[in-house]
């Protein structure tokens, strides 16, 4: 069975309520220590793409992904969301600002390349304009 734009999103935002409650319980119990860096990931990017120089850096433990246009930073945010309506298998997916009702799965199985999707996404909405500097603000659901 598969989902629709609504369903996913119903059941996205759920689930990032739940998430951005345990990350703030993490947060608060984990200190405010640095985070060592995560090795280089295979499916980091840097490229141009249509005139604009996308930058994407993978951080699958932690789920903070970053991307970056032209040097300025795209919020995203990472939601599970379940494979099927009746399922109780998740899967990572990617919204920004600027793609926010098209989720792009990353980090399962075959998807491996959703971070760039996304980013190429966000080119292509933007046209000729520039991110603004309240573009990197993160983007929550809280």
């Amino acid at each position: 069975m598969t989902l629709d734009r609504r369903d996913l999103l119903r059941y996205g935002a759920a689930s990032a309520a739940a998430a951005a409650t345990a990350a703030g319980a993490s947060y608060v119990t984990s200190g405010a220590t640095a985070a060592t860096p995560a090795p280089d990931d295979p499916r980091d990017f840097d490229q141009e793409y249509k005139g604009k120089k996308i930058k994407g850096v993978h951080d699958k433990g932690n789920k903070k992904h970053k991307v970056s246009i032209n040097g300025k930073k795209l919020g995203i945010m990472v939601l599970q969301v379940p494979v099927a309506e009746d399922s109780r298998e998740t899967m990572d997916v990617a919204i920004s600002a600027l793609t926010h009702y098209e989720p792009f799965p990353i980090d399962e199985r075959d998807k491996k390349d959703g971070l760039l999707k996304l980013a190429k996404k966000a080119v292509e909405t933007l046209g000729d304009a520039e991110l603004t500097d309240l573009a990197g603000d993160d983007h929550d659901h809280r």
